[in-house]
């Protein structure tokens, strides 16, 4: 589920303010020193813990950013090649937008030690927050969601909340992102780094190479208004926790050309999926400041469909009406559990670090009803190897939310009033409110694996033996399922959703 929310509005007070554009750093150069009158904003320079040999790349279309191809349906799926470039796992800066050059300002604090249970909590934390937002979107159709992206847009955003305001969100996130969990969030980001995945291979004249199959990046970035002032441990929680630098924008001079500096920047990070994360006026000349989570997925099954067993098969909707679509279909060894009204498959990527888990419900709406952390849990744990004759759709989704209505409703709502939140830890006064939570998120799913990406922007506006012999199963998906990517090591819920017709696209 991604989310991605706006804020926008009038900034007073003395305070330290952001450079405006006209010290502006060139493509090949690192960002210039800041003005006298910011002694707490620290610019881009090889002493912070950002890499500072990445060179401005041009932004290209996604398809000359990674020879990896999207997975499309079908039998003649196009093959992965055999290299590809390195993930990015934080947002790579210094970062050149199509439409103009840019700013950046950095924390002053270099990264926080991971805390020692390795995310496992942060994990927990995010699948309860989903599960619970799950619950109020839409009921009917297919949908497809990021939790995790969402939540590390909205962690970042509460580093700057006090008072009231912090204690709604810290319930609604359940203390995700809060200042006592900082090192939570260092440990989750360092665990789904580690799920990325690639295994010896040779290119087409017989080279020894190393060949992807399993990508996941990540990325978080704020965009601020020039010369708005920025408290310093603001700065530092962004370095320290998030690994996230400020790009320097001008909404009041120019909206539009901000908004498209953040949808090259979204665009950059998911690989062309998300082309348009914010529509016109989504950010005007009252925002301040949006902060931005994106997220990339791509991964081969562990163990891949042969697309010869693809034929067309009924699938049951949840009005009870049936609709022919092509269904993948194979036997192999699989973690399979079931309980009352439910059975779930679990179909790991290859590198065995990431899964996607298939429940199938008796009733949908009852199911969700009580899906939280533990009980996901409880299904993982009670999984055993089957040999698993399984049916499962080809489907795609894709989705696009403004969550600040649902967001507020959760428990949250003052976060949300221009004239009681508070987020005088960004500015150090009162005069920033969530405006918008902009979250989209899509995948594809076919014989080959997964392909997924989601995004969020959070607009601020102003104011050894030999085993016994395993049972057998078989598995029909021909209904309405869940599906949940997760991160193995954690269980951090990436990629959520249901899928009510596979014949539709959203």
């Amino acid at each position: 589920m991604l989310l991605v929310a706006a804020i926008a509005g009038a900034c007073t007070g003395s305070s330290v303010s952001t450079p405006s554009n006209s010290s502006s750093a060139s493509p090949n150069q690192t960002a210039s020193p800041l003005t006298s009158q910011w002694p707490t904003l620290s610019p881009w320079s090889a002493e912070t813990p950002w890499p500072t040999d990445t060179p401005w790349p041009t932004l290209t279309p996604a398809s000359t950013e990674t020879p990896w191809p999207t997975i499309t349906p079908g039998p003649t799926d196009t093959p992965s090649p055999t290299e590809v470039p390195e993930p990015t796992t934080a947002p790579t800066l210094p970062f050149k937008p199509k439409s103009d050059k840019i700013e950046v300002a950095m924390g002053k604090a270099g990264p926080l030690a991971p805390a020692a249970d390795g995310g496992d909590k942060a994990a927990a934390e995010i699948n309860d927050f989903g599960f619970d937002l799950l619950r109020r979107l839409d009921p009917a159709g297919n949908l497809c969601v990021s939790p995790t992206s969402i939540a590390l847009a909205l962690a970042m955003t509460r580093a700057g909340a006090e008072g009231q305001t912090a204690t709604e969100m810290d319930k609604v996130l359940r203390s995700f992102g809060s200042d006592g969990q900082a090192s939570e969030i260092v440990a989750l980001l360092a665990a789904l780094k580690a799920d990325n995945y690639t295994e010896e291979g040779e290119d087409e004249n017989g080279n020894d190479v190393q060949v992807q199959k399993a990508r996941l990046d990540l990325a978080n970035a704020t965009f601020t208004q020039q010369r708005l002032p920025v408290e310093q441990a603001f700065l530092d929680a962004l370095s320290s926790r998030f690994s996230s630098g400020m790009y320097l924008v001008d909404y009041q001079k120019d909206a539009e050309a901000a908004r498209k500096v953040i949808n090259d920047w979204v665009y950059d990070h998911t690989q062309g999926r998300i082309p348009q994360i914010l529509s016109p006026g989504d950010v005007d000349p009252s925002t301040l400041i949006a902060l931005v989570n994106a997220m990339y997925l791509q991964a081969h099954w562990a163990k891949e469909f042969d697309p010869a067993s693809t034929k067309s098969l009924p699938f049951t909707r949840s009005d009870g009406s049936r609709v022919s679509v092509p269904t993948m279909a194979s036997e192999d060894d699989w973690g399979y559990a079931s309980g009352k009204g439910w059975r779930a498959v679990d179909l790991p990527y290859a590198g065995y670090t990431m899964s996607m888990t298939i429940i199938v419900p008796d009733d949908m709406a009852s199911f969700v009803a009580g899906l939280n952390a533990a009980s996901l849990a409880t299904i993982w744990k009670s999984e055993k190897k089957y040999d698993v004759t399984l049916t499962l759709p080809r489907f795609k989704a894709d989705s696009h939310f403004d969550l600040a209505s649902h967001l507020a409703a959760m428990g949250m709502p003052t976060a949300f009033d221009p004239n009681t939140a508070d987020f005088s830890g960004i500015t150090g006064d009162r005069s920033i409110y969530i405006g918008k939570v902009i979250h989209q998120a899509n995948i594809d799913v076919d014989e080959t694996g997964t392909t997924a990406a989601a995004a969020t922007v959070v607009v601020g506006k102003g104011m050894i033996g030999e085993p016994d012999p395993i049972p057998s199963v078989t598995f029909h998906v021909n209904q309405p399922f869940l599906f949940l990517i997760h991160d193995k090591a954690t269980g951090a819920v990436l990629f959520a959703g249901r899928i009510d017709d596979p014949s539709a696209t959203s």
